[in-house]
């Protein structure tokens, strides 16, 4: 199995992390300030086309932001962020510490985030999500903060492994309204400074299924097997898996969509299909950037259509499959005089729907 957590279901208690009053009422160190954080949400989904520049740095030549939309990390949501402050030269900046955090309740459009306690365990820093960690206290200065969710275990170099099935949303300096700006910190006497953070940005693609009943269809399942997608990007090069260095100020560190190498694969089970009352099937799969103008794309879906086990494949080509955006199948599956029949995928652009109809 290679389908891993996804953000969108990653729920939990918050335990001591949600105790607010014990992180604000803790002693502020003399010649610092106590820093609490405010995350407007995630950014996914597109509904419109979006325009690249080739630039070698992140700012300012900014990307043009896809239209997307944002809604609300999950309560219980685990988050990585980390800060760094400017050098005396103005310009650069400093090497970037980790914080561990957790999503707590929300309110006026934003998270708020309460710190957790990390362990480190064979180069890795893991997140303790359910035991409270010591607030951020800074210094006068001027710092950066940047953020990745799920806290995927990550190296002590803050790079995270990546892999097909995993969503994963971060600060990406590509986009104006996604970047990590600069924020004064200034020591003052109520010893508590508030800070609102870009939104973070989803930095993969998902597949959507819809598939459909049709005429002559009563019953519609899903098989253990569920949904099969092939084709996709490589995680590993040169025998090293792929890794993001979401904190880089490079473009260059962002993930790669690499040409050729497309023969990673994965699975969404059949049990994490949703049935809805009408008996639509619905799923989602989140997959690495991918380019499949050369090399297809294989989806194959594991169906029980009137109890009886059927198994259909179909193939997505030249298309870009591109971070933040949502790339939606749809069936409809009819039976008709018990003949088969496959309508293939129709070519269009990536910002619409692809939509196939099978008949048996």
């Amino acid at each position: 199995m290679k389908r891993l957590a996804i953000i969108g279901c990653i729920t939990g208690l918050l335990c001591a992390c949600s105790a607010e009053d014990e992180i604000t009422s803790s002693v502020v160190p003399d010649g610092k300030v106590q820093v609490e954080f405010l995350l407007p949400g995630s950014l996914c989904n597109p509904a419109g086309n979006v325009q690249t520049k080739a630039v070698d740095d992140l700012d300012p030549n900014w990307h043009s932001l896809p239209n997307l939309y944002a809604s609300l990390l999950p309560v219980g949501s685990t988050l990585w962020l980390s800060y760094a402050k400017q050098n005396e030269d103005g310009s650069t900046y400093g090497t970037p510490n980790l914080q561990g955090y957790v999503v707590g309740t929300s309110s006026g459009g934003y998270n708020t985030l309460y710190p957790c306690t990390t362990t480190t365990e064979n180069g890795k820093l893991t997140i303790n999500p359910e035991e409270i960690g010591t607030p951020l206290y800074l210094e006068n200065g001027t710092y950066k903060f940047k953020m990745i969710s799920p806290a995927y275990p990550i190296g002590t170099d803050l790079q995270m492994q990546v892999d097909n099935g995993i969503y994963l949303y971060s600060t990406d300096g590509r986009y104006e309204e996604t970047s990590a700006q600069p924020f004064k910190i200034v020591v003052n006497t109520t010893g508590v400074q508030y800070i609102k953070l870009n939104p973070i940005i989803s930095q993969v693609a998902r597949f959507t299924f819809t598939i459909k009943k049709g005429t002559g269809v009563n019953t519609l399942e899903p098989l253990a097997a569920g949904i099969e997608v092939s084709g996709l990007q490589n995680p590993f090069y040169h025998d090293k898996q792929l890794t993001y260095n979401w904190s880089s100020e490079k473009i260059a560190d962002t993930l790669v969509m690499r040409i050729g190498d497309k023969r990673e694969w994965v699975t969404l089970p059949g049990d994490e299909v949703q049935v809805k009352d009408d008996g639509t099937l619905t799923a989602d799969i989140a997959v690495l950037p991918t380019m499949t103008m050369s090399t297809p794309i294989a989806v194959l879906i594991n169906l029980a259509i009137n109890g009886v086990p059927t198994q259909y494949m179909t193939l997505v080509n030249e298309h870009m499959l591109l971070h933040a955006r949502s790339y939606n199948l749809k069936w409809e599956i009819s039976v008709e005089d018990g003949r088969i029949s496959v309508v293939t995928w129709q070519n269009q652009s990536w910002v619409t729907d692809l939509i196939s109809t099978l008949n048996k």
